[in-house]
């Protein structure tokens, strides 16, 4: 049996630190993609996973942004 928890939307504080906190994240990791392919090359494969952290990052905003919509629209 699953217990169904109740959940909270972020207060305007939290989405404001959240959003900043993602935006630290973006700009470090845009500086480590490029470090790794400047020391390691484009085909590296540290290149390739810093690429993909980025791209999941990525994914997460969208789905944090479908969320949001979902909410906006529900309420």
């Amino acid at each position: 049996m699953s217990t169904r928890m109740k959940r909270h939307a972020l207060t305007a504080e939290q989405k404001r630190q959240l959003d900043e906190d993602i935006a630290y994240v973006e700009e470090r990791l845009r500086d480590i993609s490029v470090l790794m392919r400047v020391c390691h090359g484009d085909d590296s494969q540290v290149a390739i996973r810093a690429d993909e952290t980025a791209a999941a990052l990525q994914r997460l905003k969208w789905e944090l942004e479908r969320a949001q919509q979902k909410r906006q629209s529900a309420g």
